[in-house]
């Protein structure tokens, strides 16, 4: 196949447009920049809103990182990227279509599964995996618009960001929640919260805990909220010392749980219960972090959630081991934060032991090892799984646009049938998708706007996938709509 004639314009679908996607868009508009070349760019989401993760997978109370979503609003109003919102990639255009339309495809689309625990009980009324949770309180527009918040003790098995996102909210009252852009089935959801206790496990010690100090400390600005930590946890082994003194994050993170314990000493209590059952006396709510302890099994005789039984563990050098004592924590409710996986594409190669697509620096391959599938890139969490932060994702596609560049100059990717940017809206409106573009997505932006305006905050999401069509509908048939 000869190279793509530079006269031509490039045409790239980015399937997804969550972090990981738009960082590809930028990385594509900063190469056609640098060799002057015309390029298209095909933003597609399953949703009708842009920015994925960010929106539907970033707590509420978290405006510093939404701020992102600024970011990221500057990528895609580049003329040059055209939105295709409420288009699912497998269904309403699938791999057989990309050849006609496209040079290339970039699958970047995300990972919003639970991990399960594998342990009995798993599946109990008041068993959830955080992303059952996460996607609710964050208005995602398929989310079940009901959740029963009727738990007053839970826990939270993990012990990386997620589970203090879930831990802070199932404590936040809804006076603390009044500023933030959820929709209002959720703020009438967290009226009914009933949580006065959360614990949060970890299999390991504190020192090898995942959260980063930064979200650690949001913790402690919880209003009615007191932190208890058991001092016991706090003692560490050889192994655990060296990685405190080479590990800044980790030390950071135990010198602040180290911070919570003494002020427990100072306050008169003995013990970790008797701090918590002093706040409760109080009237407060408890956060509580229990450390080495694995899960063994989510209790519940009756299909409900009515505890968790726990497993003490002990260093075994870089790991643990388990020492056969056991505890039962009595909760009526089990957030299960052990991570995300990315499901399957219909037709992608998948490698379902690690729910990543196979690739070899973002070509995608028959399998592992295997050989490179033509026109077919991969960016973001299933690309690598679900590590690191926001902005890891800007060098995770950086490094899949270089691939695809690459193949560019060596004109072994594709040369679309179809000459037309406008055919892929075409094959769209012929299967019948009523596709969200970016004049549809500024209606669903313009009107949670206004009803943030009304209740006198930035934005009110809209709740659920139909509101958010029917508003894109009505600016749509508005006579003065401007595509933006």
């Amino acid at each position: 196949m000869s190279p793509t004639p530079s006269a031509a314009p490039v045409r790239v679908a980015v399937v997804g447009s969550g972090p990981a996607g738009v960082y590809a868009c930028e990385a594509l508009l900063a190469w056609a920049d640098q060799h002057g070349r015309d390029i298209v760019v095909d933003c597609i989401d399953k949703l009708p809103v842009p920015y994925g993760l960010l929106r539907h997978g970033v707590a509420p109370d978290h405006p510093r990182i939404k701020g992102i979503a600024r970011t990221l609003e500057s990528i895609v109003t580049d003329p040059r990227i055209r939105f295709l919102g409420n288009v699912e990639f497998g269904r309403d255009l699938t791999l057989d279509d990309v050849p006609r339309l496209y040079h290339a495809v970039i699958l970047a689309t995300g990972a919003l599964a639970d991990r399960e625990l594998g342990i009995p009980g798993e599946h109990l009324e008041g068993s959830f995996g955080a992303a059952q949770f996460v996607t609710w309180y964050d208005g995602h527009p398929d989310a079940d618009r009901n959740w029963a918040l009727t738990a007053e003790r839970a826990a939270v098995v993990g012990v990386g960001n997620v589970a203090l996102d879930i831990a802070r909210m199932l404590v936040r009252t809804p006076e603390q929640l009044e500023a933030t852009d959820i929709p209002e089935h959720v703020r009438e959801g967290f009226g009914t919260s009933a949580t006065r206790v959360v614990t949060v496990t970890g299999r390991r010690g504190p020192a090898y805990a995942k959260f980063t100090p930064l979200e650690l400390r949001e913790m402690d600005k919880v209003e009615g909220v007191t932190i208890v930590v058991d001092p016991a946890d706090l003692e560490y082994d050889d192994e655990a010392r060296d990685h405190l003194e080479h590990d800044r994050r980790a030390g950071q993170v135990c010198d602040q749980l180290a911070k919570w314990a003494s002020a427990q000493a100072e306050a008169g209590h003995e013990s970790a219960d008797a701090a918590e059952e002093a706040a409760l006396a109080a009237g407060g709510r408890v956060v509580r972090f229990r450390f080495h302890r694995s899960p063994v099994e989510i209790l519940g005789p009756d299909g409900f959630v009515t505890g968790l039984r726990l497993e003490r563990t002990e260093p075994d050098g870089t790991r643990v081991r388990p020492t056969g004592e056991f505890e039962e924590l009595a909760v009526d409710a089990v957030y299960r934060a052990v991570g995300y996986r990315s499901d399957a594409l219909e037709g992608v190669p998948f490698d379902d032991r690690t729910a990543t697509i196979p690739n070899d620096g973002g070509r995608v391959l028959t399998e592992p090892g295997g050989e490179p599938v033509q026109g077919l890139f991969v960016a973001g969490w299933v690309k690598r799984g679900p590590t690191g932060v926001i902005g890891t994702n800007r060098h995770c596609a950086v490094d899949t646009v270089h691939a695809l560049t690459d193949d560019i100059e060596a004109g072994t990717l594709f040369d679309p049938a179809d000459t037309d940017p406008q055919a892929v809206r075409d094959l769209l409106a012929e299967r019948g998708v009523s596709v969200i573009d970016g004049t549809g997505w500024a209606a669903i932006d313009s009107r949670e706007r206004a009803l943030g305006q009304e209740a006198g905050r930035e934005r009110t999401k809209l709740g659920g996938r139909e509101e958010m069509l029917v508003a894109a509908r009505v600016r749509a048939d508005s006579p003065d709509t401007d595509t933006p």
